[in-house]
This record gives C-alpha cells, sequence and structure tokens, in this order.
C-alpha cells in the first residue's frame, strides 16, 4: 500500500480529533483509522486505501420501541430539504445531476445508515456536504412528515382514505408473504425488545405517530455523540475531518454550546442501546402460529420454521464459528440438514429465509414450506432428529472443507463498490460499543476456525449441542396463507380512518392537504446545489470507459473441426468463469416455455452414479458452483453487421449457458465435474425433477408481489421485439403462469422432454468463454480441449429463426393484446404495480443519447414528484432499453396504479412544454453519465463486456454513445422528448398489478400467487 497521505496513529491529536485506535487490515489492502471529535463526541472511522472509489456513511443508532415506523419515515424525511439546501426533494435533484456510483438510505432494525460513493473527488464531497447537512439540519416542517408518514385524502369516490409514502411502502410489505413469515419468529423470541416491533413501521400503527413525537425522534437520536462516520477511499483523512468540522461540527457546536463530550455520556449512550435491544432470556420453547397474506383461494399449505437465539457473538472468532457451523449442514443440497428436509414429503420445499439473521444477537432459521398444519411437528422432530443424527455420526474433514471453499470464493471475490461492503462489520460492532478491530474478519481468523474445527475432535459436535441441542431458546413457527389477512387488515384500517376523522373535519382535512399540495408542486431553485460539468469529462472518456479486451481462439475437437474459445483477461483473484453456450435457436418453438425450468434441472438432479445431494456436495467440495442460466441478446437495427460478433453468429441471439466457477488451481477437477454433468446427466429422478419445479414455482410466486414492477416492464416489452417477448417467457408473467401448470405435470413425461431437449440442442453446436487471470489462460488450454472433446462439444450453427408472430403468440394469456390495450394482474396485496412500455431510439442512433438524458431526467424530477411525492407510490421509474430502442415505466408499492399510466404520458407531454436551460440540461447529463462510469469488479466488467460483444456493441460505438450523451444540450433534450412523446402515441402496451377492480380498464388475469 502506497498512501499519498500520512497515517494518524493511535494517541495522535489533530485539531480537535483524537486517534482511538489504528490498525491495519491486510486482507482489505486498507489502514483502518478511528477518531473522535472531542468537542462533539462524533466518531469518525477511516479505511485508508489505494482505491479511488470513495464512500462515506453517516450511521445513528435509531431504536423504536413502538411499530410506529419513527425511524424508517424519519430516514426519508431528511432528506426532503436541509438548512444549507432548502429544496423539497434535494435528494432526487442529487441523484438527478450527480455521477455518484452509490446514493441511498435504509433504515435497519436498531440503526439508520445514509451511504453515499463517488469515483470523482468533487463529486464525493457534493454528495458528503448534502447528507451532512440533511441528517444534522433537517426542515421536517408538517408538510413533510404529510407526505412521508401519513394524512386523511378524500379520493374520487368521496371516501377517505390513509395516504403516505412510508404507509403505502409498508402496505407493500404486508403483501409479501415471506415477509411476514419470516418477521414471526423474531418478534415471538425477541419479545421485550425493539426487534419485537416493525422498526419500517407497521400500517396498522403508523397513523398514531404524531408529528410532535417525529420531531422528538430526530432530537433524541440524530446527534453527534450517537453518530459514527465510515469513510472509505484514498481521499486523505485530515482533508476529510477538516470537511466535516468546517460543514457540520462548527454548526453544531454553535447550536448546542453547553455541550461537552465525556466518556459517561458514551457509556450512557451504549447502555441506554443495549437496553433496547436486549430481549428477556428465553427459558423454554415457544410455538407460533400465525397468518400471512394470500391470493383468493390460493390453497396453499403453511410455512414452518425452526428458530433458535443462538447467543451474542462480540469477536469475529465466535460469529465466524456460527456462521461456519451454519453453513457445514445447510450450505448446499448435499448436507445432512438440507438433504434430510428435501428428501422429506413433510414440505413442499426449503422455506425462503433460512440460515443466520444477526440483530443484536444472533439466530438461526431452518424450515420448509408447503407444510400441512397437522405435520408441523414432524418438521421439528425431523429436525432436531437430523440435528443428533449429525451429532452421532459425526462430521466428515470433506464436509469442512467443502463449507471452507465456498467461504474461500466469497472471500477471493473482488468487491465492485468495497467500502459499501466493508462498512457494515464496523458499524455492527459500534452501535453495541464492541472493540472494532476484533469484530472484522480476516484470513487469519478463518485458518484458526477452520483449524479448530479439522484438529478439535467433537469441536464442532459440541456446538452443535450448545447452540441447537440443548438450546430451549428456540420457537416453532408456523405461518398460515390466508385471504383472512389482507381482509382483516382492511377492516381494521377503516376503523383507524373513522378514529382520525373524529378528531379533525373535512375542511381541516382540505385545509391541510391543499398545504401539503401547495409545498409539493412549489418549484425550487436548485443552484444551491453544487454540480459538475459536462465538459469536463468528455476529454477522459476513455479514463472511465473501462471494458475488457475480448481474445479469440479456436479449440480442435473431433474430424478435423474446431470449436470456438473467447478469453477475458481479468484480476480474478484466482477465480476463473467458464461458460459453455448452446444456442437455443436448435429447439423446436413448442420447447421455449420449458427453458427456464430446463436449466433449474439440468445441473442439479445428479448426473452417472451420483445422485443430486452426491452430486452437490462433490460440486461444493471442488468448485464454487455449477449451474445453467438463459441469455437473451439483440442487435441494434444500426449496428453495422461486420463487426466481429455478427461474423462468427454469435450476435443477437439466445443461448442456454452451462458456468462454472473453479479456483484456478482446481480448473482440471472442475471441468470434469461439468463434463460429467453435461454428459451423464440423468432427467430419471422424477421425485427429484418434481421437487425442483415445485421449489422454483414457490420461489417465483413468491418473487411478484416485491417485484412486481419487473414483471410488469418485462410484460409490457414484449411486443417490441424478439429478445423481449423471450425475456417474458422465460422470466416473466408467462413463464409465471407455465410455471405453475409445469409444476404439476407428470416430472416422468418431463424428464423426457427434457432428454430430448438437451440432445436437439446439442446439435446447435456451441462455444466457450472464460474470464481468468492472464497467465491462466494458456496454461487452462489442454484442459479446455480435453474438456470440449469429451463433451462432443459441436461448432456454432447457424442461427434456425424462428418467427416473431409465433413467439408472441407463446406468451399470450387469454389472447391476443393490441396496442394501447392494458393488461390486468390481480394479485393480493393494498399496494400495486403499473407499467408501459413505448418505442424509443435505438443503439448507435443521433438520438439515442438525449433520449437517455430525458428518461433519467423524467424519473429523478417530474415522475418523482407526480408518482411518490404526489401520488403516494414508493417509487416511479423510467428508464431507456437502448439496445432496441424502449421507453420503460413502471411505479413500485402503487397505491393507485390505474392512475399511473395516463400519468407517464402526461409527464412525457409535459415535459416537452419545458423551455430547458443548459444547466438543468447539465445536471441531467451527469446523473446520466453516472450509470455508464460505475465501477464493477474485474469479473463483472469481463462479462458486462461479453455481454456487449453478444449484442455487437464494440468499444467504438460506446464511446459514441457516451460522447453523444455528454454533449446533450437544450435542443437535444428537447429533440429527444418530443420524439417520445410521438412515438408513444402511435405504439404502447401498459399492465397494471394489484388487488383492485380493473374490469373498465382492460383485459384481466389472475395469476396463480
Amino acid at each position: 500500500m502506497k498512501f499519498m497521505s500520512k497515517i494518524l496513529k493511535k494517541g495522535d491529536k489533530y485539531k480537535n480529533w483524537t486517534v482511538i485506535n489504528d490498525f491495519e487490515i491486510k486482507d482489505y489492502h486498507c489502514h483502518a483509522i478511528h477518531l473522535r471529535h472531542e468537542t462533539t463526541g462524533l466518531e469518525v472511522l477511516h479505511y485508508l486505501t489505494d482505491d479511488t472509489h470513495n464512500l462515506f456513511c453517516f450511521a445513528f443508532r435509531t431504536p423504536n420501541p413502538e411499530s410506529t415506523g419513527a425511524a424508517h419515515i424519519m430516514e426519508h424525511s431528511v432528506l426532503c430539504g436541509s438548512e444549507k439546501y432548502p429544496l423539497k426533494d434535494p435528494f432526487t435533484q442529487l441523484s438527478n445531476q450527480s455521477v455518484k456510483t452509490y446514493l441511498n438510505a435504509l433504515t435497519m432494525a436498531d440503526r439508520t445508515l445514509y451511504p453515499g460513493s463517488s469515483i470523482v473527488k468533487a463529486d464525493y464531497f457534493n454528495l458528503m456536504s448534502v447528507y451532512g447537512d440533511a441528517v444534522f439540519f433537517p426542515r421536517l416542517t408538517p408538510e413533510i412528515f404529510a407526505q412521508e408518514a401519513h394524512r386523511i385524502e378524500i379520493d374520487k369516490n368521496g371516501e377517505p382514505q390513509i395516504q403516505g409514502v412510508v404507509y403505502n411502502e409498508m402496505k407493500g410489505c404486508y403483501s409479501d408473504f415471506t415477509g411476514v413469515a419470516l418477521d414471526a419468529a423474531d418478534h415471538a423470541l425477541l419479545k421485550g425488545s425493539i426487534f419485537e416491533k416493525d422498526s419500517g413501521g407497521d400500517p396498522l400503527e403508523i397513523p398514531y405517530l404524531t408529528y410532535e413525537k417525529y420531531v422528538e425522534f430526530h432530537k433524541k437520536w440524530y446527534k453527534p455523540e450517537n453518530c459514527l462516520v465510515f469513510l472509505y477511499g484514498d481521499i486523505p483523512t485530515v482533508e476529510q475531518l477538516d470537511f466535516l468540522e468546517k460543514e457540520i461540527l462548527n454548526r453544531l457546536e454553535k447550536r448546542n454550546p453547553e455541550f461537552k463530550w465525556s466518556e459517561k455520556i458514551h457509556d450512557e449512550i451504549i447502555k441506554q442501546h443495549l437496553a433496547y435491544v436486549t430481549a428477556p432470556e428465553v427459558k423454554e420453547p415457544l410455538s407460533v402460529r400465525a397468518l400471512g397474506p394470500a391470493g383468493q383461494d390460493s390453497g396453499k399449505k403453511s410455512t414452518v420454521f425452526v428458530t433458535w437465539n443462538i447467543g451474542l457473538s462480540t469477536e469475529a472468532v465466535e460469529s465466524m464459528e456460527k456462521f461456519m457451523l451454519s453453513r457445514i449442514f445447510f450450505n448446499n443440497d448435499g448436507t445432512p440438514l438440507r438433504k434430510a428436509l428435501e428428501s422429506s414429503d413433510l414440505g413442499e420445499d426449503i422455506a425462503p429465509g433460512c440460515g443466520i439473521s444477526a440483530r443484536y444477537t444472533t439466530l438461526y432459521s431452518v424450515g420448509l414450506r408447503g407444510v400441512k398444519s397437522e405435520d408441523v411437528s414432524k418438521v421439528k422432530d425431523l429436525i432436531f432428529n437430523t440435528l443428533e443424527k449429525i451429532v452421532e455420526d459425526g462430521i466428515s474433514e470433506e464436509e469442512i472443507d467443502s463449507a471452507f471453499m465456498e467461504y474461500e470464493f466469497y472471500q477471493r471475490y473482488v468487491k465492485q463498490n468495497p467500502g459499501l461492503v466493508y462498512k457494515n462489520k464496523p458499524i455492527d460492532a459500534w452501535v453495541y460499543g464492541f472493540d472494532i478491530e476484533k469484530f472484522i474478519v480476516n484470513r487469519a481468523i478463518i485458518k484458526q476456525v477452520k483449524e479448530k474445527f479439522k484438529t478439535e475432535k467433537g469441536y464442532i459436535e459440541s456446538l452443535i449441542k450448545k447452540f441447537f441441542l440443548d438450546n430451549k431458546s428456540y420457537v416453532v413457527s408456523e405461518i398460515v396463507p390466508s385471504e383472512d389477512f389482507v381482509a382483516e387488515r382492511e377492516k381494521a384500517e377503516k376503523k383507524i380512518i373513522q378514529e382520525l376523522l373524529a378528531s379533525t373535519s373535512l375542511d381541516e382535512i382540505k385545509k391541510q392537504n391543499d398545504k401539503l399540495h401547495q409545498f409539493q408542486t412549489s418549484k425550487d431553485d436548485v443552484s444551491c446545489l453544487p454540480n459538475l460539468k459536462p465538459q469536463d469529462f468528455i476529454g477522459e472518456i476513455d479514463k472511465f470507459l473501462k471494458d475488457c479486451e475480448i481474445g479469440f481462439d479456436s479449440i480442435p475437437v473431433e474430424n478435423g473441426k474446431s470449436v470456438n474459445l473467447f478469453t477475458s483477461a481479468a484480476h480474478t483473484n484466482g477465480i476463473t468463469n467458464f461458460d459453455v453456450y448452446y444456442p437455443i435457436d436448435a429447439l423446436d418453438l413448442e420447447d421455449y416455455p420449458w427453458i427456464t425450468l430446463f436449466t433449474s434441472v439440468v445441473s442439479d438432479c445428479g448426473w452417472g452414479n451420483l445422485d443430486w445431494a452426491e452430486a452437490a456436495r462433490v460440486t461444493a467440495l471442488h468448485t464454487g458452483g455449477i449451474y445453467a442460466g438463459v441469455q437473451t441478446t439483440s442487435v441494434s437495427k444500426s449496428v453495422k453487421s461486420s463487426s466481429k460478433a455478427s461474423l462468427l453468429n454469435v450476435s443477437g441471439r439466445e443461448w442456454i449457458c452451462f458456468s462454472l466457477e473453479v479456483l484456478d488451481e482446481k480448473i482440471e477437477e472442475g471441468l470434469k465435474l461439468l463434463a460429467d454433468n453435461i454428459n451423464l446427466v440423468n432427467f430419471k429422478d422424477s421425485k427429484r425433477i418434481k421437487n425442483i419445479a415445485v421449489e422454483l414455482r414457490n420461489d417465483v410466486e413468491s418473487s411478484v408481489i416485491p417485484n412486481g414492477h419487473h414483471y410488469a416492464i418485462t410484460r409490457c416489452g414484449r411486443h417490441m421485439n424478439r429478445s423481449n417477448a423471450l425475456d417474458d417467457l422465460f422470466d416473466g408473467l408467462s413463464f409465471v403462469i407455465n410455471l405453475h401448470q409445469q409444476s404439476k405435470a407428470d416430472p416422468k413425461e418431463t424428464g423426457k422432454r427434457f432428454e430430448k431437449m438437451f440432445n436437439k440442442l446439442k446439435t446447435g453446436g456451441g462455444f466457450i468463454h472464460i474470464i481468468t487471470e492472464k497467465e491462466t489462460i494458456e496454461k487452462a488450454k489442454p484442459a479446455i480441449e480435453t474438456f470440449a472433446k469429451s463433451i462432443n462439444l459441436l461448432p456454432l450453427q447457424p442461427p434456425q429463426e424462428k418467427n416473431f408472430a409465433d413467439i408472441i403468440a407463446l406468451t399470450d394469456i387469454n389472447g391476443p393484446v393490441k396496442s394501447g390495450e392494458c393488461e390486468c394482474f390481480k394479485i393480493p396485496g393494498q399496494s400495486g404495480f403499473a407499467s408501459q412500455v413505448t418505442p424509443a431510439t435505438q443503439y448507435g442512433l443521433k438520438l439515442n443519447g438525449p433520449e437517455d438524458v430525458a428518461a433519467h431526467w423524467l424519473s429523478q424530477i417530474l415522475l418523482w414528484e407526480r408518482i411518490r411525492t404526489v401520488g403516494g407510490a414508493y417509487g416511479g421509474f423510467c428508464s431507456t432499453e437502448p439496445v432496441n430502442g424502449l421507453l420503460r415505466f413502471a411505479t413500485y408499492r402503487d397505491p393507485t396504479p390505474e392512475l399511473s399510466c395516463d400519468v407517464f404520458d402526461k409527464c412525457v407531454e409535459e415535459a416537452c412544454s419545458i423551455d430547458f436551460t443548459e444547466q438543468e440540461v447539465e445536471k441531467a447529463v451527469m446523473g446520466t453519465f453516472s450509470d455508464y462510469i460505475r465501477p464493477k469488479n474485474p469479473s463483472a466488467m469481463a462479462k458486462d463486456s461479453f455481454i456487449r460483444f453478444l449484442h455487437a456493441i464494440e468499444k467504438e460505438d460506446r464511446k459514441e454513445k457516451i460522447l453523444s450523451l455528454l454533449t446533450t444540450d437544450a435542443a437535444s433534450m428537447k429533440k429527444a422528448l418530443n420524439n417520445l412523446s410521438k412515438l408513444s402515441k402511435d405504439n404502447k402496451y401498459r399492465v397494471i398489478m394489484g388487488s383492485g377492480d380493473y374490469d373498465r380498464i382492460g383485459k384481466i388475469v389472475n395469476l396463480p400467487l
């Protein structure tokens, strides 16, 4: 490490700062410096490193003993204007104009975090200034409270309703069965602590938060003595300290001149926080039965968890032992506890959310989904009997090596935004007063735990007894999907509305909402926000245009033929990513709806003499994973057909990709396993195929409500081009409905279908792509040649074109949909999603860059105001899909999705009438540019480069695109918006997802959730 600044040492003084501790973290290539401001008590921890990707994070302890959502609402509110930046939404203005690489805020169970990062120093300090001012000097007006927390509104039918951004967000959370299920055990096992409550806020309690309590919450917790500022990167420590003192701390001292920090104050803060987070000891097992949301006539069975409190971890060794122990008996399909649960007939599949969850104390959950109520005790007995058998039989050295192999991969992966990951452990320690240095996991600690597990006989078994078998602090929770869950909450909500109405009048409601509307639609002077200029970056495009050069070679196979080998040399820290691509167009069209299930089954049902569990065990022992997936690509009509990808027949096609992650030193073993998977896959294990299909169905169906915007956007785009239609078929609502039926099919017939599909797939030939260290490429070629011959990989065949209309027909549900029509998908819950997709300019054409800027501005400014601020939805988005030329809109956790599609069109029309200043456009350009310069780890960068290659997008194309973006001016912005408005009038598709009455809006589809 070669730092450009002096490293402050323990005991050093710098102005009003004292260095509490300093220590080197070799694994992170950084030096940690922990300081305290002696007047205010604010603490700073800087991970000083050579990395130019700098990050800050303001962190506060924010415990709330009620489920009123005060911490969550405050997180939203402080970003709605402050003393130096008196704007109604400086956060979205920053998102619009900053070249940030991360900008967010997070409410956790007992703390709130405000992280931001950038690779541009000036921008970094701009972000820190706005965030620092926001958290310490927010406005917190009654209008902000009404907007973010709750208020009464009268809808168009004259009915009173509760609105509020956080309120609607949490209604969405309480519509998600998995989220509700995971909370049940925590609330029971940690009763008497703040973890019994919902830190995000229960919509049935949020309306009881008063404005006075809201203001008091900030006053109580958002104090410098309760704040740790985590820093990561290469900006000198003293420069950042000076900035914090000048911008924030001097003002805080003037505000409270009588305050003087002392160790006694610090001790009292820690003592108070521990009182909030410490739950009374549970001395006897608990049993809980709760309801969760479900669709009408869903007929779904219960989710059952056994959850233990396995105690407090104050040092890295303790937490590492618990983590690795859990991985040893549950980290893959071949581990004993997971195998026992998956092999039983007590449930459909493993419950989502199994594993360790850290609060103040550590909880460990394991369970099944799709369990009959009469089998709940059998699930508990199976889990305990399996743990007893593990203790009796012992843990093999191979099982230990397998678990640590998985962790080795995690440790070796280079992080995309290291500071974002590294902040977690020190903040975990800091909020509870633990020693930060002792809480950091490093290679020495991993080695220490591994040695202890492997050499101390009976040690692992003793831990299993201690944490699980002899531990009475556990709960068996059954969460039952019920239509009554939402109905009862809706009934309770109506009662709350009546209570609120009793304490006010319609005139007062109108008066308050008029004030709020005036606040929301007022014009802000955004000149107070600092911003960078596009011209500062035009000459540096190559600096930010990071790409991984793709090498090309050929590998000889049988009969004098050869297959293409593409190579990406990258600093992968000794990990090789190996992919074999087969073209989907080799399959018959009737097989297309089955492709995603096929990819889930083919690498997870065993091969040769290995059943699925044994194959999983061997794979985990030697590799980081073997899996199959789908990759769709397309080519802009403006891209020249002479690109290398086009000439090699690899551009604009869809692929089934078999992937292997392996340490460089284990490439031969890994490729042998992958070859066995491809050659000897066993589609005859009907029970396993059935289990995989049901598990995938459950996972997919449970993902619809939390990710409805993704499904809605994907569905809307299916008419626009082949790749978008296939995205819906492989990963959209068509897939959800098809999979629901496929999971009920005869698994023997499914296995026969998959065997025929795989044989047909192989006839299309294929190619290989590897991402690895430069020096590994040549060393690996002999093993790759052996592999290619062993699987009889054929040279890639020309594409077998499929008719676009036939592909569209595969995605039709209840008949075709015309342009301008809306599909309405009924889902359970109290909020929904809306989406609209219209044409835009394709990649490589003149208006493509300006349209990106226009979409970014719409998303961050106008849509944010109309959809989120005024409409009350948690999110409103707009983006381009540049290769194919699409403009995509969506809302997230939307209380009125049936109204939002018209808002999309109105926003575009309104934007067309705006005379943008050059400064406004410059800011939008910088915000858009940030998406193109966000750093990625070497493996991800190489993967992205190869995907662009498959899209026939070359480096010069990207450079021209970024140049067109950076040179966007007011005239081209106006032209882009007018073009988008015109295109949207000619061709648009809409999708609504929710539980409302949409019969008059469009075609109704009941999703089987």
